[in-house]
This record gives structure tokens, C-alpha cells and sequence, in this order.
């Protein structure tokens, strides 16, 4: 009988098969992709009605009338009903994203072991100059943004060769074309796949995927529905790329004449020997046919502890064994490798076509000691039982409830009196029409004309003393109801009401910060796990010499040693914002005035605008003073 899936459980891979071969087509893994996706619309549809909102769209949402499906702004044309709106939730919005840019803040490396110390601060300093890299400071306020409408943050941190630089970049990721399985942990840490969709050029396939000519000639097979032509296919493409991409296909491009690519990460297994090497810090695993590997270097120890004669051969006991310089029973619990078979979980990836031909495949190249890890990066919020919570969607309601009571002000102002001239019939004199009079009534020392001679009254104006009571308490009401859900209050947006004194004030903007902070400080969570991540795969594969400025110090480093550090990541103050900057110039002031430090050392370590020049400055001064000092004690000799 076969056996099934869970019994072949070491077979999870299938290795040596060809590159764009007709049958390599893994039409298992596109389905499942397939349903992943699926399963998201209600999120993608989500993420569309906020970012709808925040943007001033919110009546774009369909409706269904009557067993018609329309949007609910033509509902309202229909119906004669003005389709008016403040958006109050954009202003919101833009208070938290303010808040956070207000948080100066970078990651920083840790060392556990008090000796790597120095070590740390190497990565620190390489974790900064990725940053700066990838541009990270925008990226991560755009990425902000995202999180606040659609409660997804993704990042993909990958190593790649970019703008001449071969280095680790972390992109942004639009969650409409990422795809993940459900997941009961906050994190997404325990799903078993992810991916993402790509639409690309054919030019960008074959820089990617090709290798050969039988490559080029065997993708343009695949993907011979694309053009390569940019003029032609801007005259047929339409604006879906940028337009309800909630509602982007899984299969088809978003755009006309591009190629679609599906990216797709698993969790594979494999038999493996789980390695407790002594002589290691941490434990690993060695490959289950390189188990004759761990064998030879046992054998190897074993021989290191035999005691020899000057000629290399082993020294004998009385009994004719040989002699050993520690007890073999002792030496093989301190000094041996002890291992066991175990199944290993790593990652794998594939880049799969639409018809589920593999372009590309392969174990993940993102190794960090024994731990295998894929290049996305998420963050849910909140993500309780597998259910999106965003910041905007909490207060839609609210907008709604404003936008009734705004459309409902304007419906009586409109249908109220407002100037309406009434003129007693036995008035009207012969000598002035009613055109006439209407036409005097509107303008600047106008004159009417009417008779009383049959009794008639003096024309009269008519207009709606006021608003009617309640409509301004709702409106401000509503107003009210989605800074608290929301919990931006006027402290945080800059408003300071009535004789509030600065203590109070301050007191007020702390209490309206806390209201957030839940939300600012779920995000720098995300990006201590991205800068994790970016660290990681630096580890990887940055080698060779560098030299790094440590302290103002430039120290060449090789980081071929310093792969296997232990560090962990924080979020910390940024030491280069400029309340930093400022703090550490006046130090350097302070010990300058004191004699403690050389001006020129505090020139060199602070940071001084046009430092550089002030350096330059000062030496030319200390030459010339020099000089001078050495021709005055030439010249006194001779004086004397």
C-alpha cells in the first residue's frame, strides 16, 4: 500500500528536477496559494472602504437597492439628497502619524555576553548605514500609514544586487498582493506558508530567472501572452494597478501586458541528525547522509586524546592499550559530538507562473546559525482570533454620524426661508409688475411701488430666525465621539481651551499620548522584528573587510569573525535626532570651558554644522601661531 503524506514525512521536498521543464508544474502549491488568497478578500475588502475613508471617499462603498448593486453616492443623486462630508477621520489620522514622526527612535544591537560588547556596536553601526540605505525613516512612516487603515504591516527583507550595491533591502509590501494562511498567534510566527504576487515585465522576468538561452526561449513559452513592448501596451492597459485592487485577481496581472509571478514560501521538513557539540555554543543539524561527517570528526577528537612517542605512534599501557591524556569515559561526555535523528524544519521557496510552472526553487538562502527563516516581515493589528481591528475602521461609524447630521443641517438651511418677499395682492400698483418688483427687491436702494388704497399691506420679508435647537449640540456630539473612540484628543491635535494653564496643558497632551500608545508602540515592534530580520541576513552573507566609524573613530573590521554573535535587537532613542545632537555639543562645550577636553577633539566628536571647515580653520591658526612663536624665540637670542 502507499503510504501517505504523513508517513513519507522526510520526502517533503522532491530535489533534482529541471528549470522550466513541462512537467516540473507544482499545481499542489498554486492551489493552495490559491485559497490563502481567497480566504483574505473580506481583509482586502476591508482595507478599501478604510483607505476610502481616510481619503474622503466614503461613499464609494456599494449598496444594493431593490436588487441593484450601486454605489452609495448614486444612490443619494438619485434620490435628490447632497452628498456632503468633512472628513474628520484624514486630520485624526494625520495627529497620530505626526505623533509618531515625533519619536525619534532606531534599533540598537545588544550583546548578552558582556565581552561582544564591541561586536554590538560593529552591527549597530551596520544596521544604521542599511537604514539609511534603504531609506527607511519614509518607508517606515509610509508603512505607519498602512498600519493605521489597513492593520497589516509587511516588510521583505531580502539580499539582493540593486543600483550597483549588493547589500539586504527591505521593500514594502501592499497587502493586497501578499497572501498568508490563519493564524492563532499574534505574530503570524507559527504559519507554515506565505508569498506574494508580482507583476513584472518580461524584460524583469528574464533578468531574474534567465540563466541560458534555452531559458529565454522556454519563458517566453510560458509567458507568451505578455508583451515586451511598453508602447503597445500602455494603449490597451488600464488603471486597475492603482484602482480597486482589493479586488485584484490571483491569476491574472493587474495590468495589461505584464507577467504575473507567484512567490511562495513553505515550511519543509527533512530527516536530519540533531547535533550537542561540546566544543560549540549552540546546538545543529547535519544532514541525515552526512552522518558518517559527524563520525570522522569524532574519531578525530578521539585520536587528539591518545598520547604518542616522538615517531607519532601511540604510547601503550601495561596492558596494551593506549595510554589517554584525560579518561576516555570523561573525554567523550566533554569532547565528543552526541547526536540524534530528528526532522529538521526549514523554508523553502518557489516562483511559480500561473499555470504552475516552477521558474525557480530552492532551500532559503536565509540562514542564521541552525535557524531558517523566510524575508517577509508581519504585523497584525490586533489580530485577535484571526480578526483585523485598524485604527480608521473604529471610527467610520462616527464619520458616518457626522456626515447624516452635515447633510441634514444642509437640507433645512436649503429648504427654509430664507428672503422670500410677500406682497398683499390689494398692494400690487398698476404702474410696477411683479418682474419689476422682484427685480427692485434684489437690488442695492431698490424701489416698490405698491397702493393701499384698497387696503392693502406693505410688502413684507420672510426668513428663518435660526437653526433649529439641538442640530449644533449633535453636530459637535459626533464631532466629540470620534476624537474619543479614536482617542485623539484637541490636547494632542494643538487645541488649548480656555485659561488653561501650561502644567495642565502639558498634563492633558501626556494623557491624550497614552491613549496611543498601545497602537505607536505595536508598530516600533514591527520594525525591532524588521531590523532583526535585516540583521540576520547581513550576517548571512556580509564578508570581507569593512571599515566602520566607531565612537569618531574609522576601525577596519573583518566580518568574516563576527558572524556567529549572539545579539539582540531594541528600539532606542536615535542618538543622531537633534535633540541628541544638541545634548552632546553642549557636553562638549561644557568640557572645553573647563580644560577637560582639546577644542579640536570636541570639533571632531560633535556635531557642529560646517565642522569641517572649523577644523581646517583651527589648524591653519595653530600653524600660524606656531610659526610665529618659533621665529619670536629665534629672534630674542639675538636681542640678548
Amino acid at each position: 500500500m502507499p503510504k501517505s503524506d504523513n508517513e513519507k514525512i522526510y520526502d517533503s521536498l522532491q530535489y533534482g528536477r529541471g528549470r522550466f521543464e513541462r512537467k516540473n508544474r507544482a499545481v499542489q502549491w498554486l492551489q493552495v496559494a490559491y485559497n490563502a488568497y481567497c480566504r483574505l478578500q473580506p481583509f482586502r475588502d476591508m482595507r478599501a472602504e478604510c483607505v476610502d475613508y481616510s481619503y474622503g471617499r466614503q461613499y464609494d462603498n456599494v449598496i444594493v437597492v431593490n436588487g441593484r448593486r450601486m454605489r452609495k453616492e448614486d444612490y443619494m443623486r438619485e434620490k435628490g439628497i447632497p452628498v456632503l462630508q468633512n472628513n474628520i477621520l484624514g486630520k485624526l489620522k494625520r495627529v497620530v502619524q505626526g505623533q509618531f514622526r515625533l519619536n525619534d527612535t532606531a534599533p540598537t544591537c545588544n550583546a548578552p555576553d558582556p565581552n561582544e560588547k564591541e561586536y554590538a556596536e560593529v552591527w549597530s553601526s551596520l544596521l544604521k548605514q542599511n537604514m539609511k540605505l534603504n531609506e527607511r525613516s519614509e518607508k517606515d512612516a509610509r508603512s505607519f500609514e498602512e498600519f493605521l487603515m489597513s492593520g497589516m504591516a509587511i516588510y521583505k527583507t531580502s539580499w539582493a544586487y540593486r543600483n550597483g550595491k549588493l547589500d539586504a533591502f527591505t521593500d514594502y509590501v501592499n497587502p493586497n498582493f501578499a497572501f498568508w494562511p490563519h493564524s492563532l498567534d499574534f505574530n503570524l510566527d507559527d504559519i507554515r506558508f506565505c508569498g506574494l504576487l508580482h507583476d513584472l515585465d518580461f524584460s524583469d522576468v528574464l533578468a531574474k530567472f534567465s540563466r541560458s538561452e534555452e531559458d529565454d526561449a522556454r519563458l517566453r513559452d510560458i509567458f507568451n501572452h505578455c508583451l515586451d513592448n511598453e508602447y503597445i501596451s500602455s494603449q490597451y492597459s488600464s488603471d486597475r494597478r492603482t484602482g480597486r485592487l482589493a479586488q485584484t485577481d490571483f491569476y491574472t496581472p493587474a495590468e495589461y501586458g505584464k507577467c504575473r509571478v507567484i512567490e511562495l514560501w513553505t515550511k519543509e521538513r527533512r530527516r536530519a541528525w540533531f547535533c550537542i557539540d561540546p566544543e560549540e555554543s549552540e546546538p545543529y543539524y547535519v544532514p541525515y547522509d552526512e552522518r558518517g561527517l559527524i563520525e570522522e570528526r569524532n574519531r578525530e577528537r578521539i585520536e587528539l586524546n591518545i598520547k604518542r612517542n616522538p615517531d607519532g605512534t601511540p604510547m601503550l599501557g601495561p596492558d596494551g592499550q593506549p595510554l589517554t591524556f584525560m579518561d576516555m569515559d570523561t573525554y567523550r561526555e566533554q569532547h565528543l559530538i552526541r547526536y540524534e535523528r530528528r526532522i529538521e524544519q526549514y523554508w523553502y521557496y518557489r516562483y511559480l507562473s500561473p499555470d504552475g510552472h516552477v521558474l525557480e526553487e530552492g532551500v532559503s538562502p536565509y540562514w542564521n546559525g541552525g535557524e531558517s527563516f523566510h524575508p517577509f516581515t508581519f504585523k497584525p493589528y490586533p489580530y485577535i482570533d484571526g480578526e483585523f481591528h485598524p485604527f480608521i475602521s473604529e471610527m467610520m461609524p462616527a464619520q458616518d454620524y457626522f456626515n447624516y447630521y452635515l447633510i441634514a443641517l444642509d437640507f433645512y438651511v436649503r429648504n427654509a426661508a430664507k428672503g422670500v418677499l410677500m406682497i398683499d395682492e390689494e398692494a400690487l400698483s398698476d404702474n410696477m409688475s411683479i418682474e419689476e418688483i422682484a427685480d427692485q427687491y434684489v437690488r442695492t436702494n431698490g424701489v416698490i411701488l405698491y397702493t393701499s388704497k384698497k387696503g392693502g399691506r406693505a410688502p413684507d420679508t420672510k426668513t428663518a430666525g435660526s437653526i433649529p435647537g439641538g442640530f449644533d449640540y449633535f453636530i459637535q456630539l459626533s464631532r466629540s465621539l470620534t476624537e474619543d473612540v479614536s482617542g485623539v484628543q484637541s490636547a494632542l491635535q494643538g487645541k488649548r481651551e480656555g485659561n488653561t494653564s501650561g502644567v495642565m496643558y502639558q498634563a492633558q497632551i501626556t494623557q491624550a499620548a497614552a491613549s496611543i500608545l498601545d497602537l505607536i508602540r505595536t508598530f516600533n515592534s514591527f520594525l525591532t522584528k524588521t531590523a532583526l530580520k535585516s540583521l540576520k541576513v547581513m550576517q548571512c552573507f556580509y564578508t570581507g573587510r569593512k571599515s566602520l566609524e566607531i565612537a569618531g573613530e574609522v576601525i577596519p573590521y573583518d566580518l568574516d569573525t563576527l558572524h556567529d554573535v549572539d545579539l539582540d535587537v531594541s528600539i532606542s532613542d536615535d542618538t543622531d535626532s537633534p535633540v541628541y545632537r544638541a545634548l552632546l555639543n553642549q557636553f562638549l562645550i561644557a568640557a572645553v570651558d573647563k580644560g577637560q577636553l582639546p577644542f579640536r577633539v570636541a570639533l571632531e566628536v560633535g556635531n557642529f554644522p560646517n565642522s569641517s571647515k572649523l577644523i581646517a580653520a583651527y589648524d591653519r591658526f595653530q600653524q600660524e601661531m606656531a610659526r610665529q612663536q618659533a621665529a619670536m624665540q629665534g629672534v630674542q637670542p639675538q636681542q640678548m
